[in-house]
C-alpha cells in the first residue's frame, strides 16, 4: 500500500509544483491550487487508509503469516502503519507546495527536524518503554502526524483571507494528468529493475550479489540531481510557458557542473573507489566495468533531466508513457541476449543504453514538437 501510494505521489509531485509557481504572483490562485492538490492527497490517502483498515486481518493471517504472538498485537501494529501511511502520503502536498514557492529551505528543514525527531521518539519508545513494533510505530505515527498540523498550520497562516476551494472539475482534470504521468513514472521504474530482474535469473547467486554491490554505490549518484531539479523546476514552470529560458541555462550550466562532472571522475577512478568502499578483490575485478558504465549512464540521465524538466512544464506526460515503454523493451531485450555472452556487465551496458534512449527522445521531443507545445502555452497565456 505505501509504494501504491509512493508511485500515485511521484506523478503528483512533479505536477504540484508546477502549478503552484505559475500561480505564486496571486495569492488566491496559489489558494486555490493548494486546495485542489490537498484535497486529493486527502482522498486518496483516506482510500487507502480504509482498505488498509478492512484488509487487516487478512494481511496478518494470510499475506505476511503472522501466527506468533497474540492476534490483536499484530493487528494494531497494522492499523498504526496504515495510520502513519495516511498523514505521510497527505503531507507531502505541504512539501510540494514549498518547492512550488521556491522556499526549499523551508521544506528541507522541517524534513530534517521531523525525521530526526521520528527516529528519536521510535528509538526511546523501544528502548525504554517496550521493545515492540507498536512502540515503534507510536513514535512514527505520533510524529507525523505533529508534522502534518505544523506543516499545515504554518501554510493556513499564509494563505489566510483566501477562500478557494476545490471543485470536482478541478480534481477530475487533475486526475486525469497525474494517471498519465504516474503511468510514465510506473514505467520508467520498471526500466529502473529490469536489469536485476533479468540478471537475478541469469547469473550464479554470487556474480549476483556482486552486481548489486556495485550497482547500488553508482545509482546513490543519483542523488545529486534531486536538490538541483527542485530548485529549477518551479522556475521553468513560470518562465518556459513566457518563453524565457534564462533557468533553463543556468540549469544547464549545474547539471554540467554538479551531477555530470562528478559522475566522469568516478568513472575514471571507479577501480579505487570501489577497492577504498568495499576493500574486495573479486568485487573489485568484476565490478569495476559495470560501475563505471552505471557512472556514464548517470551522466547521460543527467543531461537528459534537462530536456525531461521541458516535457513535465508542458504537460507532455504521454510522450513520458511512450518513452519509457521503448525503454523496456529495447533494454530488457539486450540485456536478456547479452548477459549469457557478458555476464553482469551487461546490467551496466543495460542502463547506459538506457539512459541514452532517453536522451535521444528528449532531443527528438526538442527538435520536433517543444515548438509546437510553446506556442500553445503562449496561445493560452495571451487568452488569459
Amino acid at each position: 500500500m505505501q509504494g501504491f501510494l509512493t508511485l500515485l505521489d511521484a506523478g503528483l509531485s512533479q505536477i504540484i509544483p508546477r502549478d503552484i509557481a505559475r500561480a505564486s504572483a496571486d495569492k488566491d490562485g496559489v489558494a486555490r491550487q493548494f486546495a485542489i492538490f490537498s484535497r486529493a492527497y486527502f482522498l486518496l490517502a483516506a482510500a487507502a487508509f480504509c482498505v488498509g483498515q478492512l484488509a487487516v486481518p487478512w494481511l496478518a493471517t494470510h499475506w505476511l503469516k503472522l501466527t506468533d504472538g497474540a492476534p490483536e498485537e499484530s493487528y494494531a501494529s497494522l492499523r498504526l502503519a496504515f495510520l502513519m501511511f495516511f498523514f505521510q502520503f497527505w503531507n507531502t502536498v505541504h512539501i510540494g507546495y514549498w518547492n512550488g514557492m521556491q522556499e526549499q529551505h523551508l521544506a528541507n528543514i522541517r524534513q530534517v527536524v521531523f525525521a530526526t525527531a521520528k527516529h528519536g521518539a521510535a528509538a526511546s519508545l523501544v528502548l525504554f518503554w517496550s521493545p515492540t513494533a507498536q512502540a515503534y510505530l507510536i513514535g512514527f505515527t505520533v510524529l507525523t502526524a505533529m508534522e502534518w498540523v505544523a506543516n499545515r498550520t504554518t501554510i493556513r497562516r499564509h494563505l489566510s483571507g483566501s477562500g478557494a476551494k476545490a471543485t470536482l472539475a478541478d480534481l477530475m482534470k487533475l486526475t486525469h494528468e497525474t494517471g498519465i504521468l504516474s503511468v510514465g513514472v510506473l514505467l520508467g521504474l520498471l526500466v529502473s529493475q529490469i536489469d536485476r530482474f533479468i540478471l537475478s535469473s541469469m547469473v550464479s547467486v554470487s556474480d549476483y550479489g556482486r552486481y548489486i554491490a556495485v550497482a547500488n554505490l553508482g545509482l546513490a549518484f543519483f542523488q545529486f540531481q534531486g536538490p538541483l531539479l527542485a530548485a529549477f523546476y518551479p522556475r521553468l514552470s513560470v518562465e518556459l510557458p513566457v518563453g524565457e529560458t534564462r533557468s533553463l541555462r543556468h540549469l544547464s550550466i549545474g547539471v554540467a557542473l554538479l551531477n555530470v562532472l562528478p559522475c566522469l571522475i568516478a568513472a575514471l577512478t571507479a577501480p579505487f573507489f570501489l577497492n577504498l568502499w568495499i576493500h574486495d578483490a573479486t568485487i573489485v575485478a568484476v565490478g569495476t566495468l559495470p560501475l563505471q558504465l552505471i557512472f556514464l549512464a548517470i551522466a547521460v540521465n543527467s543531461v537528459y533531466q534537462i530536456f525531461y524538466q521541458q516535457i513535465l512544464v508542458h504537460g507532455q506526460g504521454a510522450y513520458v508513457i511512450w518513452t519509457n515503454a521503448a525503454n523496456i523493451i529495447l533494454v530488457g531485450s539486450f540485456v536478456l541476449l547479452a548477459t549469457p555472452h557478458m555476464g553482469i556487465v551487461a546490467g551496466g551496458w543495460g542502463w547506459l543504453l538506457g539512459a541514452s534512449i532517453q536522451l535521444l527522445a528528449g532531443v527528438l521531443w526538442t527538435t520536433f514538437f517543444k515548438a509546437r507545445c510553446s506556442k500553445l502555452d503562449s496561445q493560452i497565456n495571451r487568452s488569459i
